[in-house]
């Protein structure tokens, strides 16, 4: 603080009786009082570490049951200054055996302190004691002259800032003062102005609440310490004042929670790595990985003492990695080695890895980059402390469609599970071990597109007409290909049933499968599938039953051996949202992954649609014409898709039926007019209500369809909206 910024105050001090000496140098640890009765703790800003430096802050002649706040380090004379809650409310000096002395200060209003700092001005040499509450305002009183009082006086204007703030803290060269609220507002003031200036509303991913405790650093970097959730963000304010650029924050370290929490420092010491038994990331530049980025690290051995450890693989060792130059010094850690990775990481896919724990005591997170803008931002978290068992640990990773495709990086931290709130992948902790990898991510082919769905809708009368109502079954669809340089690797195949207009209980299945008019059709075989890569899900729980068809040659997946063991219709409705008011927000959805066991030729490989058909489920009643047959004989598929190799060809000549399919011509379920059982309309689509035949609900579709699609394309746009149900989406 400039000399002439300090106006009227007082000079005329008094010290009570003085036994505790100043600490002998200026410390790097930052100090932390909490608690009624106060405690006083030393965090090392670098790992974490916590330690109690008193238990109980007493009185020299006292015991002191009050808390103590609004604490400040004077670097000048080498002690810290509070204000003590205890009767009568004061002022107090702490010494290095961290005793209390009350000072004899005149001029505060009768209230509680629980903001302040002091300031240095290093062109006077001026010590001030400043104090702020919202209520009064700020008061100084200048610790530079010894005396047998103190002064406070108020500074002009400040009792109007109204600022919701728990702590502040003075740069160590700007003589600016500094202080976040409660939502993330920086504020700069400067106290030739006394006005406030807001700076930014910090992003600090919900961590919101009161920031009791404020620091600075020799290199102007700003911490600050939330209350309830421990994490110590720091922001770089190494140009002060602010201008030019956008000051932004990252959690640099995890410390003790408390809901009375205050801090100090001296703002002249350096914050950085002292020892080797710190674990950093390996992820290079710009990824945030050396201390000076707020890098993720790791106090391996809190204890000290070699014991209880976790990490990954089988060892973990320290490096001091303070800045880039020292990243890349040493760009890797030997001891990263509790990672494989199983399968490829392709877009749209579930990827494979194994993680090693040397025993039951780790929770786990992992940050993939797949947008690859080389930070691993809170939405590419895909593990959230996950419990790790002794050994190998398989774990499944969706990766996104749209991830993009070649080289980036992944970072795994392992930790006790004793944080309260999840760690974030920047930033210190106490325990554990942190490991990067850099991994490579690959295409795929999507159909129809990764945000969009196709619609598949049937009828389960074939043979026979029925009501022609298409809401049978209702499939919301897409289709993924996993491709690695040229050779499809895998499926993903996706969906939502989204109506159930039938009595008859029908199975969901897929072909991997591809009709190619006038030519060979494209198919993967049973003998092609890695059996243990066989994911599925329905609505989100994982199906045990036989996936993958038997005793056939084609590769053929079983959804849902029947429909209506997933879909539950309402007491009220007779069938699964086909009815108006019927389930309207519901919908089931599935998801069935597969890796190949040897890459196929993309160009031979079946893709887009595939073939996905109903078939009767097993023990129930499906028609006269099926009585004493087995009912997995019975398919209905899209339009000229040939049946699979289960399928009973004697239904094709059922007599009385309305099927015109010809095997020599190629012809498979429709009319002698050209009608199906089976469609896919390219979007998702308002299927026709219970009983409303579709040439109702859509007026087009009987030319589009008996004109082979060379008429009203555009058929299922035009919808009666009274004859269907919304879109199912």
């Amino acid at each position: 603080m400039k000399s002439n910024r300090y106006i009227g105050v007082a000079t005329a001090l008094m010290t009570c009786f003085v036994s505790a000496g100043p600490f002998e140098y200026c410390p790097s640890k930052a100090f932390l009082i909490q608690g009624t009765p106060a405690q006083m703790y030393g965090v090392d800003l670098v790992s974490a570490k916590t330690k109690v430096l008193a238990a109980n802050l007493d009185f020299i002649n006292e015991v002191n049951n009050e808390s103590v706040n609004a604490v400040g380090f004077n670097y000048q004379d080498q002690y810290m200054y509070g204000f003590s809650k205890q009767a009568p409310k004061s002022v107090v000096r702490i010494g290095d055996d961290y005793s209390l002395e009350r000072l004899d200060v005149n001029g505060l209003p009768d209230a509680n302190f629980y903001v302040g700092d002091v300031h240095v001005n290093k062109g006077t040499n001026q010590a001030v004691y400043y104090l702020y509450n919202s209520r009064f305002g700020l008061y100084a009183i200048d610790l530079s002259q010894q005396g047998l009082e103190y002064q406070a006086v108020l500074v002009e204007g400040s009792a109007n800032w109204g600022l919701a703030i728990y702590d502040f803290a003075f740069h160590p060269h700007s003589n600016l003062l500094y202080a976040v609220e409660s939502d993330g507002d920086l504020y700069e003031i400067d106290l030739v102005t006394k006005v406030p200036k807001f700076l930014v509303n910090l992003d600090l991913a919900g961590d919101t609440g009161a920031n009791g405790a404020g620091y600075f650093d020799v290199q102007g970097q700003f911490y600050f310490s939330n209350n309830r959730s421990g994490k110590i963000h720091k922001v770089d304010l190494n140009i002060s004042p602010v201008s030019g650029y956008t000051p932004s924050a990252a959690v640099f370290t995890l410390g003790p929670t408390s809901n009375q929490n205050d801090g100090a420092r001296c703002a002249v010491a350096e914050v950085k790595v002292t020892d080797n038994s710190i674990d950093f990331g390996d992820a290079p530049m710009p990824y945030k990985t050396a201390l000076s980025s707020s890098g993720a690290r790791h106090l391996f051995d809190p204890n000290e003492d070699q014991s209880n450890l976790v990490y990954l693989g089988t060892s973990v060792d320290g490096e001091n990695i303070n800045t880039t130059a020292d990243l890349l010094a040493s760009p890797v850690d030997s001891s990263d080695d509790g990672v494989k990775f199983v399968t490829d990481f392709v877009l749209g896919a579930t990827s494979k890895i194994i993680v090693s724990s040397p025993n039951d005591k780790g929770y786990l997170y992992v940050w993939f980059d797949w947008d690859q803008n080389f930070q691993f931002d809170s939405d590419e978290m895909s593990l959230n402390k996950y419990k790790l068992n002794q050994g190998d640990n398989s774990i499944l990773v969706d990766v996104p469609s749209d991830a993009v495709r070649g080289s980036t990086w992944a970072r795994f931290r392992v930790t006790d599970g004793s944080e309260i709130n999840p760690i974030t992948a920047t930033g210190g902790v106490s325990g554990g071990e942190v490991e990067d990898y850099l991994i490579t991510t690959y295409g795929s082919l999507v159909y129809p597109s990764e945000n969009s769905w196709v619609t598949l809708a049937y009828e389960d009368q074939w043979p026979f007409s029925g009501d022609y109502d298409f809401n049978d079954l209702v499939v919301n669809y897409r289709t993924t290909l996993m491709d690695k340089d040229g050779q499809a690797t895998g499926y993903k195949i996706e969906g939502e049933l989204v109506g159930i207009g039938a009595d008859f209980h029908n199975s969901f299945a897929v072909r991997l499968y591809q009709t190619i008019v006038g030519d060979v059709d494209k198919r993967i075989l049973r003998s092609q599938i890695d059996t243990s890569s066989i994911r599925l899900t329905v609505d989100g729980v994982t199906q045990s039953h036989s996936i993958l068809e038997e005793d056939v040659e084609d590769a053929i997946f079983i959804i849902m051996p029947d429909t209506w063991d997933v879909a539950d219709k309402q007491s009220s409705c007779s069938y699964f949202r086909t009815e108006t008011g019927c389930d309207t927000n519901s919908k089931v959805s599935f998801t069935l992954s597969v890796a190949l066991k040897s890459g196929v030729t993309t160009a031979a490989a079946p893709k887009y649609t595939l073939d996905p058909f109903i078939f009767a489920a097993q023990g129930y009643y499906h028609g006269e014409f099926l009585a004493g047959q087995n009912p997995r004989g019975w398919e209905v598929h899209l339009k000229n898709q040939k049946p699979t190799e289960k399928f009973n060809t004697a239904l094709f000549s059922l007599v009385g039926s309305d099927d015109a399919s010809n095997s020599l011509q190629k012809y498979y379920f429709q009319t002698d007019s050209g009608l199906p059982w089976a469609m896919e309309i390219g979007t998702a689509w308002a299927h026709p209500k219970e009983g409303i035949d579709i040439t109702r609900a859509y007026s087009g579709f009987r030319s589009f369809a008996e004109s082979s699609g060379r008429e009203n394309p555009f058929w299922f746009n035009n919808a009666q909206l009274t004859n269907v149900i919304s879109r199912g989406e």
